[in-house]
């Protein structure tokens, strides 16, 4: 059986439009202009049949998934692959490049505080009513009420202009802010008069129509023959299934399931022997610890974060789980090892000096710190957490890393504590230089938990485009 790519099938159903070269960001003389052509680019010289069902499984659900039992709506979707049925303004190839999608062009003014969109006219949502400025702005205006944090920390209001024109007023300059618009969330959804509503239709302007949706369970959508790009989507209907544990390989083998995404990398062989493709990503997640330093804690302390992170035998992780000694380890920021600005560890892992560390801190004999929640979100994680535990030990700091449901994971740690939470396992994805680096930026998070002057200074260094100055800001 030939197993669809995740690649191809995220392109035939999502192709956006232009990429958007940074010369462009720093020239606000020029408008990002869409490309017709890129759907019939991006399939020449092939000939793709039309026809079929796609089936494919999930063993990484959306973390939002226990907060509503309305699936339909895309911040409770099933998974984080919202684009099968809606569609955003802009969208982030796999190179991470900028593309156009529902947005016809994008044009800052000087000083890159003030940005307009300009809409493709004739965008029809599943109901058969035009997309139009309105469900914009009423779309944007959601996000922006704490569902998109990347629009709540960046956009000050948005404006109509006119049917097909809307304005983003930013809080401050951003050269990189469509990239903002690009997140999984951040989708154009029918406005509605009471706003509180919008997106529990399940109705968006994407390649495929929501027909049923079980959000603890499964999706069905189907064709949208309407759909705005011309070209394609060429399957009649895809489904989604989450597929925790072995179902996923089960299904699979059974032939239940045509493609899986975020395979448990210890099930590769079995995949491979079961006739599937692995395709492997050059960025992927990562998994950060979050520790709260608003309380009483040592870690508040620099020298124990410091040990904490000299102890980490992240090699051993990569070699144990993902089978790949040689791949590529963060840095304690948010930066991707894809991204150019990304700065590797001058040192991978020193347990002489993380102790010595404790104990210049007055822990000589070691120090036991508070437990560290997480779910498994991805099937790979229980075996994670074992080795980090062990290699901290190595270095005398005792954590118990504590695995929680993850239906409900994030009230559990919201619970306590606000704004912060629990000390918990958190997730980032790849991202754009600006977004990866300003999650820890205390003017545009409202929970970076970072003050004086060394916090000012890393935020100088965000908000400037100047490559040389962001890969200061990483290292």
């Amino acid at each position: 059986m030939t197993q669809l790519t995740r690649r191809r099938f995220l392109q035939q159903a999502t192709a956006g439009a232009t990429v958007l070269g940074l010369s462009h960001l720093l020239d606000p003389t020029k408008a990002f202009a869409s490309t017709p052509s890129i759907v019939s680019d991006m399939l020449a010289g092939q000939t793709p049949k039309t026809g079929g069902t796609l089936v494919y499984g999930q063993t990484y659900p959306n973390w939002a998934l226990g907060q509503s039992n309305r699936g339909a709506h895309p911040y409770y979707w099933l998974d984080l692959l919202t684009r099968s049925v809606w569609n955003t303004l802009t969208w982030v190839d796999e190179d991470f490049n900028l593309q156009l999608e529902l947005a016809r062009t994008l044009t800052a003014n000087d000083t890159m505080d003030v940005w307009d969109a300009t809409l493709h006219e004739g965008v029809m949502f599943h109901d058969g009513t035009e997309m139009t400025a309105d469900d914009v702005v009423a779309s944007m205006n959601l996000h922006m009420g704490g569902g998109v944090g990347l629009l709540r920390a960046n956009v000050a209001r948005t404006e109509k202009l006119g049917k097909y024109g809307v304005r983003f007023h930013l809080v401050q300059p951003n050269a990189e802010f469509p990239y903002a618009l690009a997140e999984y969330r951040a989708v154009v959804m029918k406005a509605k008069e009471n706003p509180d509503e919008i997106g529990y239709d399940g109705i968006g302007t994407g390649p495929f129509k929501l027909v049923e949706i079980d959000n603890a369970r499964q999706f069905r959508a189907v064709r949208n023959d309407d759909y705005w790009m011309g070209t394609g989507p060429f399957l009649d209907e895809v489904r989604g299934v989450i597929t925790p544990g072995n179902s996923a390989i089960n299904g699979f083998r059974s032939g239940q399931l045509n493609a899986v995404w975020n395979i448990d990398p210890g099930q590769i062989e079995q995949f491979e022997d079961a006739g599937a493709r692995i395709h492997a990503s050059a960025a992927g997640d990562q998994f950060y610890i979050n520790l709260p330093k608003n309380l009483n804690i040592p870690w508040n302390d620099q020298r124990i974060r410091k040990a904490m992170s000299l102890a980490i035998d992240r090699k051993k992780v990569n070699e144990i789980v993902y089978r790949d000694a040689s791949g590529w380890t963060g840095n304690d920021s948010h930066m991707s090892g894809v991204n150019p600005e990304f700065v590797a560890r001058p040192v991978e892992r020193d347990v002489k000096q993380a102790r010595a560390l404790l104990a210049e801190a007055g822990h000589p004999d070691g120090i036991k710190l508070p437990a560290i929640a997480f779910c498994p979100n991805f099937p790979e994680e229980p075996r994670i957490y074992p080795i980090v535990s062990e290699s901290l030990a190595e270095a005398g700091i005792e954590i118990v890393f504590e695995e929680r449901p993850c239906d409900g994971f994030s009230p559990y740690v919201d619970s306590v504590n606000a704004p912060f939470g629990r000390p918990h396992r958190n997730l980032v994805g790849p991202r754009n230089p600006f977004i990866n680096l300003s999650r820890a930026d205390f003017q545009r998070s409202e929970n970076a938990d970072w003050v004086g002057a060394s916090a000012e200074e890393y935020s100088r260094l965000v908000n400037t485009v100047a490559s040389a100055r962001r890969t200061r800001a990483c290292a």
